[in-house]
């Protein structure tokens, strides 16, 4: 698709096919997008993948990193009674990119469902990435012929610096080669920068929560217990509680569009001196930014209303 056609898309009232690939292990805004997704008459989601963020010091390897964000997703699964037939849930790589020699794809079940989803559907298929982008690369790299039939809207990047100063973005620095194939390869991309006025903007407070309905088991997941995984009790008493909720700007963009500035822009390679590169011969993607944080958030807590009610 061009991006005249992607924009045109996502500004229409047809019903998007989505697989969302997440980083669930690293922060409670991939769980909840996941509800916002299924909550969003606009979208169908057709699976999850799991991915590894950034390894830390606890961390042996990306397998270890990807098979703790499984177990933390399949808690969110229970306690929203997920059907795994009607949403089935995949492993993602257990090796970055980056690692493997001569930056070969990394084949996984999630990279095998891609490649699947994007030869069943006569439509565009939309990979909603909000970790590390090495699924959806793998896949592309796997089977070049997919890649005309997605549309990747993936959140990651900022400002890339070498050295002190800059914004040491997770979902690019997690697999930096995946990144520089997804700038260079010919995927039709949404781009969504965590800048200053990107994904970072979406903050949902206290009294965002307050507005969540019902008191079944769904109910106290998404209103207290994905909370208390980052924040004591104390802490999440206060009525200044609040989480940045970035990842809400890749459903955001296939939901209200309209709230969202899209621009076009070529495609920045991003260097191995840790810099982008800009070159206006390049191809030319979608960047989206300075999304209106009330009205994406009213829009998630009327989506999740709807995955409550479904399930009391």
């Amino acid at each position: 698709m061009t991006t005249k056609e992607i924009l045109k898309d996502i500004k229409s009232d047809r019903v998007k096919k989505v697989i969302l690939d997440g980083d669930y292990n690293g922060e409670i805004d991939d769980q909840y997008t996941l509800a916002y997704a299924l909550g969003c008459p606009k979208l169908e989601v057709l699976g999850v993948c799991a991915s590894a963020q950034y390894e830390d010091v606890i961390a042996e390897d990306t397998e270890e990193v990807m098979l703790r964000a499984i177990r933390d997703v399949k808690v969110t699964y229970e306690a929203l009674d997920l059907d795994y037939e009607k949403y089935p849930l995949f492993e993602g790589a257990r090796s970055q990119i980056t690692n493997n020699e001569g930056l070969a794809p990394t084949d996984s079940p999630a990279a095998r469902f891609v490649i699947e989803c994007a030869h069943k559907y006569d439509e565009p298929i939309y990979v909603l990435v909000t970790g590390p982008c090495t699924n959806v690369v793998s896949a592309c790299l796997m089977d070049p012929s997919i890649m005309d039939k997605l549309v990747v809207l993936w959140l990651g990047g900022d400002c890339i610096y070498k050295g002190g100063g800059g914004f040491h973005e997770w979902n690019l620095y997690s697999d930096y080669a995946a990144a520089q194939y997804l700038m260079n390869l010919p995927i039709p991309l949404i781009w969504l920068p965590c800048s200053p006025d990107g994904s970072v903007v979406l903050d949902m407070d206290h009294s965002d929560l307050a507005r969540l309905e019902g008191n079944g088991k769904a109910a106290e997941h998404l209103k207290r217990g994905l909370p208390l995984k980052i924040f004591t009790e104390e802490r999440f008493a206060e009525p200044t509680w609040h989480k940045v909720m970035c990842d809400y700007m890749a459903v955001a963009v296939l939901t209200v569009p309209d709230a969202v500035d899209i621009y076009e822009m070529p495609a920045p390679a991003i260097a191995d001196s840790e810099f982008y590169a800009i070159d206006s011969t390049r191809r030319t993607i979608l960047c989206a930014v300075r999304p209106d944080n009330r009205r994406v958030i009213d829009d998630s807590i009327e989506a999740l209303n709807r995955v409550i009610a479904e399930r009391e």
